[in-house]
């Protein structure tokens, strides 16, 4: 998988925001239970969003392909997200930066973050879909929160950051963990610095065990790849371990095993 230039350190924690350009819209607000306590969280658009970029509704034709798999109908703008707990002052962290480099910002001004706004149809691809039709559709939910960490804490919920080809919904896991109860983006024991960034079926399976074994990451053909990549990882109480490794492609000109087998050969070992 690329390795995308994320403005790590802005992104990681909650941080001062300079000033609204516009009327803040909130996008979603839902009650959660954190740690026994009732909270209020909402995803605020600073400034109205926009829907004509390349994912939007005003193109369907186009927010159906691969470049906007998860995100589709999508609006656009400056995004944070805002934290409310009784006796405390709000607390708000910006998405925007996450999303740097994102393929999904190609073709508007490479600022700001994409969410889903309204849901694609099964029979989009078969029927012509109009701006109108989509716009009355109800909104996607993206403030569903699980416990990623593994740290009994269901405290986080998925943002998907990029598309890659054709399909891969890369995602960082974003919220509020016992280790650090401010908000944050998740990341590895190993790489504090940086969000952690995953395909959505590898956030999912670690939701469901903290130790799902190895995932699939990249297999060999896809676009065109001769390496295999896979993803090793485990949650201990929190603390994230993940790893990427590289792997040979089955290869007939390459002497097999006994039995006939082929047998990888690893090339990388990349600690993420």
């Amino acid at each position: 998988m690329p390795v995308r230039p994320l403005l790590a350190l802005l992104a990681l924690a909650a941080a001062p925001l300079l000033a609204a350009t516009g009327k803040e819209v909130v996008r979603e607000e839902k009650r959660v239970m954190i740690g026994g306590v009732q909270e209020v969280w909402r995803l605020v658009w600073r400034g109205a969003p926009r829907d004509d970029a390349t994912c939007g509704p005003q193109d369907p034709e186009m927010a159906i392909t691969c470049p906007c798999s998860g995100v589709a109908y999508a609006q656009t703008g400056d995004l944070v997200l805002e934290r409310q707990r009784p006796d405390a002052a709000p607390e708000r962290m910006a998405l925007a930066p996450l999303f740097a480099g994102s393929e999904m910002l190609a073709g508007g001004d490479g600022a700001g973050a994409v969410l889903p706004r309204w849901p694609i149809s099964d029979d989009d691809v078969s029927k012509e879909v109009t701006p109108k039709t989509i716009r009355a559709r109800p909104a996607v939910s993206i403030l569903k929160l699980a416990d990623y960490d593994q740290d009994g804490v269901a405290g986080e919920f998925l943002l998907q950051i990029d598309a890659l080809p054709c399909g891969k919904q890369l995602m960082v896991a974003v919220g509020t963990s016992r280790a650090h109860p401010g908000l944050h983006a998740l990341t590895s024991a190993e790489h504090p610095e940086r969000p952690l960034a995953l395909y959505r079926w590898q956030w999912e399976a670690l939701a469901r065990n903290p130790r799902p074994g190895e995932l699939a990451d990249w297999p060999c053909g896809d676009h065109g790849a001769e390496a295999e990549t896979t993803l090793q990882i485990r949650a201990d109480h929190g603390a994230i371990h993940a790893a990427r490794v590289t792997g040979t492609c089955p290869d007939d000109t390459e002497p097999k095993a006994k039995g006939g087998q082929f047998v990888k050969k690893i090339l990388k070992r990349e600690i993420l």
